[in-house]
């Protein structure tokens, strides 16, 4: 058993750490069987995406799809027990600096209606007219009537994201780069496709899904591996923490140019994993997802039936790390230098 808080979770068979967007397909109605067959035999599913927290739980509860019980959000700036509200880990940015970004953007001629930011649960964004349309389907986000004064006065920022013209963005991230935090710059439709607008991620530097994904593993010594499926560059850090470990890796067909390739070649210079391609369906992931849940499902009744545990699931390395709970980890601080926090996240 494996302690988080006050609760218990038993060390799950396997995990399959999977992103949402363009992998998943949250229409499917067979999703929630996929789910329950995996969990049955003592799996686990974890999301990890860019998103916030909130938004997906608020999406999977409004298709009346199980809540897994940890999602990771914001790229990893977030991860959360869902079933008792609590942030395993809440990387935030200084209030210091975070005044400093928003100053020089508005200074320079950024609009403060094309500020947003999110506390790993909710977006926060001007309540400007144009913003309140673009956001008029999401009910994670919070429509602010002074974006500039609430940005001031919160306390737990874990993303920062502006948007303009491409010049002014550019400029952003140079003076950002004086400040040590993590950028990733890209076109937008925000808050109107016509207008072309960049828009600039801000977090704290080292954020990635990678690191949670290798907190997560240390944490819970999934038994029998675990796999990583995505279809982004922003899942190219757990896919090359799944492949250190000797577990298998599965990219979407849909994925940018040249992913599948560098993973690829990660893998065969690091002599370790498996890389497969996941062939495009209107299902996306999801028919993959329970192709391998079955695979476990007769692997591990056969394993039961003999009474041992001898042989491993084909192309999955036995995880054994040391059980430790998360007060435990906490003190010791093993892995990459950040500690984890664990609070309540209703404020």
């Amino acid at each position: 058993m494996v302690k988080i808080g006050e609760d218990f979770i038993k060390r799950p068979k396997y995990i399959v750490f999977l992103d949402k967007d363009g992998t998943t397909d949250l229409e499917d109605k067979k999703l929630n069987n996929i789910f329950d067959l995996v969990t049955a035999m003592g799996g686990m599913i974890i999301f990890v995406t860019g998103r916030t927290v909130g938004d997906i739980e608020n999406e999977l509860k409004e298709k009346k799809i199980k809540l897994p019980k940890i999602i990771v959000g914001d790229n990893g700036a977030v991860i959360c027990y869902t079933k008792t509200n609590e942030f395993l880990e809440q990387k935030e940015l200084e209030q210091e600096k975070i005044t400093k970004i928003v100053d020089d953007f508005i200074k320079n001629g950024g609009n403060p209606d094309y500020i947003r930011f999110t506390n790993g649960m909710e977006v926060f964004a001007s309540n400007h007219k144009e913003v309140a349309k673009y956001y008029r389907k999401n009910k994670s986000v919070k429509l602010c009537d002074d974006i500039y004064e609430k940005i001031k006065n919160e306390k737990h920022i874990t993303k920062l994201v502006l948007s303009g013209p491409r010049e002014q963005i550019k400029r952003a991230s140079q003076f950002i780069e004086g400040l040590d935090y993590w950028t990733d710059r890209d076109t937008t439709k925000f808050p109107r496709k016509e207008y072309q607008n960049d828009r600039l991620d801000i977090a704290q530097k080292n954020i990635n899904k990678g690191d949670s994904v290798r907190r997560l593993v240390d944490i819970l010594q999934p038994e029998y591996g675990y796999m990583c499926v995505g279809n982004g560059f922003n899942d190219v850090s757990m896919f090359q923490v799944a492949i250190d470990d000797g577990m298998r890796v599965a990219i979407m067909s849909n994925s940018p140019d040249g992913l599948l390739e560098q993973i690829q070649q990660y893998s065969q210079e690091k002599k370790k994993g498996k890389v497969e391609k996941v062939p495009y369906n209107k299902n996306l992931a999801n028919n993959y997802i329970l192709k391998k849940a079955k695979c476990f499902e007769t692997y591990i009744k056969t394993q039961e039936k003999k009474g041992k545990q001898s042989r491993r699931f084909p192309d999955l390395q036995r995880i054994s790390t040391p059980r430790v709970d998360l007060e435990e980890f906490h003190s010791r601080n093993i892995s990459r230098g950040t500690t984890w926090q664990i609070k309540n996240r209703d404020r």
